[in-house]
């Protein structure tokens, strides 16, 4: 009669299928990790992708929510269209503790915290740091059934070397890591590819960001008097969702003055109405407005990026202030977490 090899007792099967997808995933997470640690918009793309990675594992948690309206919570307004969140729990109350949690420097927190039914035995050493990541996620999820097993993945993997701080968008797992006491091949690749795809998501929205970024830089540089605008498109860095309302609240100003400002950014193209109605309008990103289906999708080539701009004295005097901008929006919603 033919042997067969015996199932492997840690991980998943080693077929030329799952070393590839295994490569490719720690592939494109090297890739958003090595981006995303000097990029100039790190701050604010960890808030959107901190609202990304909570969607994932609320849906791990069979939350009936989008992405769409964590985004909508994140920026206190409610998107036109979208069916309330369930009044009768707090899918949120957990989200408060996870971004401490990511903010915190103690790199050893998350690890301590871990039951200590959670091990790692001595044949784990002999597979790879993105396996030994989720298998830690599969361990937790059997024994915590809340939603800090999915939220728990960006530390492991940065525990492992894969990234050099958690990436909250790389939240998430599989429910047969909760379901199964041994997922099968199509599990592991099933999760490998969700990972990936995550990455490579993230990747691609850092790099919108940036686009932003500059592209804030020049209707900055462009006005004769600015004014508040660097304000308003240092706050669209951490709130793409925006109205007048909560312009005027957030920078002190008169919702008129706000609508005026909101209105100077939409010809620059840094925002999009999404209401179109005369009351209560909502704007927001181009780039989240396709990603929403508030905008169909681009299609074909993507558009060349205007050339820089000229390195000078008094443009580099423009783009500190914006910076500092930044830095004053960072503080005051972090002082409002």
């Amino acid at each position: 009669m033919e042997s067969r090899p015996a199932p492997a007792r840690y991980g998943p099967d080693y077929t030329p299928k799952m070393v590839a997808a295994i490569a490719s995933c720690s592939t494109a997470i090297g890739r958003l990790d090595a981006r995303f640690t000097v990029s100039p918009v790190a701050k604010p793309w960890a808030m959107r992708a901190a609202w990304t990675g909570y969607a994932k594992a609320l849906q791990l948690q069979s939350a009936e929510v989008e992405e769409i309206d964590v985004f909508s919570w994140g920026c206190g307004l409610k998107m036109p269209g979208r069916p309330p969140l369930p009044s009768h729990l707090d899918l949120f109350d957990r989200f408060a503790e996870w971004r401490a949690a990511l903010d915190d420097p103690d790199l050893l927190a998350w690890r301590d915290a871990l039951p200590t039914a959670i091990g790692e035995p001595a044949v784990a050493r002999d597979h790879p740091p993105l396996i030994q990541s989720l298998d830690t996620v599969r361990q937790l999820a059997r024994i915590e059934h809340s939603i800090m097993a999915w939220l728990g993945l960006p530390f492991a993997l940065r525990d492992r070397g894969l990234s050099a701080t958690p990436l909250p968008c790389l939240a998430g797992g599989a429910k047969a890591f909760r379901m199964k006491r041994k997922p099968d091949a199509d599990d592991w690749l099933a999760v490998l590819r969700a990972l990936e795809s995550a990455a490579r998501i993230g990747l691609e929205r850092l790099h919108g960001l940036e686009r932003h970024y500059r592209d804030a830089q020049r209707a900055i540089t462009a006005e004769y008097r600015p004014g508040a605008l660097p304000a308003l498109l240092a706050l669209i860095q951490y709130r793409p969702l925006l109205s007048p309302q909560s312009v005027a609240e957030l920078l002190s100003m008169s919702i008129a003055g706000a609508s005026k400002l909101i209105e100077r950014a939409s010809m620059a193209g840094l925002l999009v109405e999404i209401t179109q109605r005369r009351s209560w309008r909502q704007y927001l990103t181009p780039d989240l407005a396709a990603d929403f289906g508030y905008l169909p999708a681009k299609r074909g080539r993507p558009v060349k990026e205007r050339p820089s701009l000229p390195l000078d004295r008094d443009l580099a005097s423009v783009f500190d202030a914006f910076d500092r901008e930044m830095a004053a929006i960072d503080n005051l919603l972090t002082g409002a977490r």
